[in-house]
């Protein structure tokens, strides 16, 4: 009776661990993904502010570079909105990815300036975080 009492003690402990370890990676995952929109909000305002001084300005690049972060800020929206609904959010941090993939590569090729960048590392740190957190390869 004893050894019973005792497994199923150790039973229950190793469960409250697992869900208190569950629930503080939750957590962790939520304030990320607040801090990714915080930083993309921020890169966004800058870049906009970078290109109206830049070469770009009034071009179809400067239209193109718009047109990816608007998708990015939609597709990080459409994160949070599943990571609140409590769905699976692999595929959707895989979009997120994918669309911070294209506007890395599209701002090594079209440098705007050095504040632009030092956003863009930010955001990209969140990404390699969320990326990291769901098992999805970052590709950048």
């Amino acid at each position: 009776m004893k050894r019973t009492i005792s497994i199923l003690m150790g039973s229950l402990l190793v469960a409250l661990v697992f869900g208190v370890a569950s629930a503080s990676a939750q957590e962790d995952v939520a304030r990320l993904l607040k801090q990714l929109e915080e930083n993309t909000d921020r890169f966004s305002k800058t870049l906009n502010q970078g290109l109206d001084n830049s070469k770009i300005n009034g071009t179809n690049t400067e239209d193109e570079i718009n047109n990816y972060v608007t998708q990015f800020e939609d597709s990080c929206d459409r994160l949070k909105k599943n990571y609140d609904k409590g769905r699976d959010n692999r595929v959707a941090v895989q979009e997120v990815v994918g669309r911070g993939k294209t506007i890395n590569t599209f701002l090594k090729k079209n440098p705007i300036n050095s504040t632009v960048n030092t956003e863009w590392t930010n955001v990209k740190s969140d990404l390699r975080r969320l990326a990291k957190a769901h098992k999805v390869k970052l590709g950048f």
